[in-house]
Parts: C-alpha cells; sequence; structure tokens
C-alpha cells in the first residue's frame, strides 16, 4: 500500500507538496475502504481532479520516475535530466529536487526519501516508520553511507557492518541509489532492505497510452482470471457476451512479411514458455511449437448464434475497458498498487462509473487504486469517501497545490459534483467570458 508520496521542486512542484491515502476523521462512510497496515491506517482509492495543466499528471510522473530511478542499476539507464527543478522561480535552478514515499510491505511502513540533481544522487536515507519515532536503516549523503548495525546479518557485529560499508562506499557511485544496490547485490546481508526494494515492482504506473500484455495468455492460463472477466464484460453492455482465445500454430514463413510478428515468433522460438505480446497478441512456443494466440470477442446475433469477432474489430473504448481487466482483476483478488493516468481515456461515463463502483463496492479487494482524471460523474459519494478525493490546483507562483476534498464541510447527501462544477471546491479550470474574447 503506498500512504504518502512527497515532492519538491520538481516539474510543477516548487516547495514540498504531500499526497497521501490517509482516512479523515471527518468522512465515516465505506468503512472497508479502509486498511490497517501495522500502525497506520490508509484508503484503498483514491481519485484526483485538476484542471488542464494544473499538475495532477506530474504527480503520477513523479512516481513513475522514483520507481524507474529504484528499478535501474543506475541513473544513466533512465537519462534522468538536468532540467526537471521548477522552472518559475529563480531559485529552483540552485535547489536540488526531491522525492519521498512512504510505503507498507512486508508487515512493516517504510520510509524512503531521496535528494538529487540531474544524474548525480546527494542525499538519501530508507528507515521504518513508527508510531510516535522512526527508526533509521540507513543514512547517505554523497557517498557517505552508514547503516543502523541491527539490520546488518553478520549478528549486530560492528566491526563486520564497518568493513562492509567502507568497501561499499568506495563501488557504489553518485549516480546509483543504495537502495537498489543492497536490494540488487547484497540482500542476505541487509535483508530488510531487500524487503523496501521487492515493493517497487509491485507498483504500478499505468500512463494513457500503454496497454494490456499477454492478455490472450492469461486468459487461457488463469481460470480464475477468466471466470471474473466473463463475469464482468457482459454486465459493461458493450454487445461482448464473453472473450475467448483463438490459437494457430504459425510458422516462420506465416511472419516473414510482418517485422513485428516475425521479431516476436524470433523472441518466442529463444525463450520458450513465455510470451511475446503486441496490440493483444500473443506469440508463445509451446510443446515445440509456436502458437499465435488472438482474443476475440463473442457476440450474439439475431438468430441466437454466437459469432467471434476479433478485438481489433471493437472500438478504441470497448478495448479499453478489455484490456483493464488485468487491473480490475488484480485490485479485487490479488493485491498491488496501480496508480493510473487518465483512467477514463475512450471509455464513456456510465462505463468507468460501473468498475469503480465495482471495486468500491467489494469488500475483499487487495489492491489500491490511485487515478486521475476529469470525468465528473465518479464525484459520488456513494462510491468515493470525501477524503478519497483530492484536487490539484496551481497558486499564484503557478506551483501545484494538493489538498483533499475532506478538507471542506461535506455533509454526507451533498451532491459533490455539482459543488465541484460550480468551482466550489477548486481544481477546476478558469476560462475569461468568451463574450469578452468576441468568442
Amino acid at each position: 500500500m503506498l500512504l504518502r508520496f512527497a515532492a519538491e521542486n520538481i516539474m510543477s512542484f516548487r516547495d514540498a507538496v504531500e499526497f497521501n491515502t490517509f482516512p479523515s476523521s471527518k468522512s465515516h462512510s465505506h468503512d472497508w475502504h479502509k486498511v490497517v497496515c501495522n500502525n497506520a491506517t490508509v484508503l484503498r482509492m483514491t481519485a484526483i481532479y485538476g484542471a488542464n495543466g494544473a499538475g495532477k499528471s506530474n504527480l503520477l510522473k513523479c512516481v513513475s520516475l522514483l520507481r524507474a530511478m529504484v528499478m535501474v542499476e543506475k541513473l544513466g539507464d533512465i537519462q534522468i535530466s538536468d532540467d526537471l527543478h521548477f522552472k518559475l522561480d529563480r531559485e529552483g535552478y540552485s535547489r536540488p529536487s526531491e522525492l519521498a514515499v512512504e510505503f507498507f510491505t512486508g508487515d512493516r511502513v517504510f520510509y524512503y526519501h531521496v535528494v538529487f540533481n540531474g544524474m548525480k544522487i546527494l542525499e538519501e536515507d530508507l528507515s521504518i516508520s513508527g508510531k510516535s519515532k522512526d527508526t533509521p536503516i540507513f543514512t547517505r549523503k554523497d557517498n557517505n553511507i552508514e547503516v543502523s548495525t541491527e539490520f546488518f546479518t553478520s549478528g549486530g557485529n560492528e566491526k563486520s557492518a564497518d568493513v562492509f560499508l567502507d568497501a561499499i562506499s568506495r563501488v557504489i557511485r553518485p549516480d546509483m541509489l543504495a537502495l537498489s544496490f543492497f536490494g540488487r547485490y547484497y540482500p542476505d546481508e541487509l535483508p530488510i532492505v531487500k524487503t523496501a526494494f521487492d515493493w517497487f515492482p509491485q507498483l504500478q504506473v499505468i500512463a494513457p497510452s500503454m496497454t494490456a500484455e499477454a492478455l490472450p495468455y492469461l486468459l487461457e492460463k488463469d481460470a480464475e482470471f477468466a471466470s471474473l472477466v466473463n463475469e464482468i464484460v457482459p454486465e459493461l453492455n458493450t454487445g461482448i457476451s464473453s472473450l475467448r482465445v483463438n490459437s494457430i500454430v504459425i510458422n516462420e514463413g506465416d511472419v516473414k512479411d510482418n517485422a513485428p510478428l516475425r521479431a516476436m515468433y524470433n523472441a518466442a522460438k529463444a525463450n520458450p514458455g513465455k510470451p511475446q505480446t503486441v496490440d493483444l497478441f500473443t506469440i508463445i512456443m509451446e510443446n515445440g511449437v509456436v502458437m499465435l494466440k488472438s482474443l476475440m470477442a463473442v457476440h450474439v446475433n439475431s438468430d441466437g448464434k454466437e459469432i467471434g469477432l476479433n478485438i481489433r474489430e471493437e472500438s478504441d473504448g470497448t478495448r479499453r475497458l478489455v484490456e483493464y481487466m488485468p487491473l480490475l482483476y488484480s485490485i479485487l483478488r490479488k493485491g498491488g498498487v496501480f496508480v493510473i493516468d487518465e483512467i477514463e481515456r475512450s471509455i464513456h461515463p456510465i462505463m468507468i462509473k460501473s468498475i469503480m463502483r465495482k471495486i468500491s463496492e467489494s469488500r475483499d479487494a487487495q489492491g489500491q487504486i490511485i487515478f486521475t482524471t476529469h470525468e465528473s460523474c465518479l464525484l459520488d459519494q456513494n462510491i468515493f469517501r470525501p477524503d478519497e478525493i483530492w484536487f490539484a490546483q496551481k497558486d499564484v507562483n503557478q506551483s501545484t497545490q494538493l489538498y483533499p476534498l475532506s478538507d471542506y464541510n461535506i455533509h454526507k447527501t451533498a451532491n459533490i459534483e455539482n459543488g465541484y462544477l460550480n468551482g466550489r471546491y477548486g481544481g477546476i479550470p478558469f476560462l475569461s467570458n468568451l463574450s469578452d474574447l468576441k468568442w
């Protein structure tokens, strides 16, 4: 679970700005949305609103950037820009950028913070968040790294830890994160760091342009997933009664004139059993033969006969809905943290509201979903608590500020969609009078 995230002097964030998923004492509905994470309680749903250019997508970009920084061996692998700082303030050019995240994994709440300038790490620290105080695991200033001996598996031998850290300080370069280095190469010496490091791959950041991978493969191999999908899809009223997979054997001659499929074919042969996916097609080598698997949308014609159409024949919105099925499955049954930008892209408001209602009403959901949206129909207290709705808005310095709806006194019967559209809570565009512009 993601508890809170903070950013400073990066993109549209000038001063330190925090987003969090903590419940407010003012909100009392949907108690099943609250999840106990050791000494903290967090919410499993959040919708973030804001005008175009307000910075809500920048929050998600910062989350994605921190994840990418942790996942690579060195920052040069992702080519971090030297000019990520807030550019509308002269002081921003001389200050480093900062990112921080608090999260729950392995029965502990961790806090991780990094200060950097371009591809140079200036400061870094990882600690266990306690109810009254935090317990440092390691701290770093430039290349000087200190690790609490209680977390070193030499049995607390301070001399062994000193020798280890002296050697490590000579190896870690300024463009390497200590969290990544310890987590990747020294999991036995510092298992608690490995636990924190392993949380980041579970954090899924989904941009509007991303598509689901290996969907045909998942439908075939995971009966529970297939059952859930074919329970939900008919409820969406797209005309699709079910989804199924069409599998055919292919050889090299079948793909010689299609470069993307040819590349997938070669990769499948080189990696038997590993699915290769593009545009809802999967190629995989099974039992010594290469199979092309495509997703079919089953419709029922006027005679009651089932007709299978390739999913590529469906509308963009329908395909987008289908691509959300693995995400919905993970949130409801598996767990993980999903951060999604523009969740409603290409999808009708009634459809996206139906999906959010299903997640909201589930008493057994395992995952956490945080998303940006412009879709005002989701501003419904039957789906979200007031503390699960956040707004992004620029201040007088054009710096992004974030705040939850629960900062306002919201009656449980209030129509928050109307209030939002009337500008009562902020987070909407400010337009000049069109007649003044001679529109």
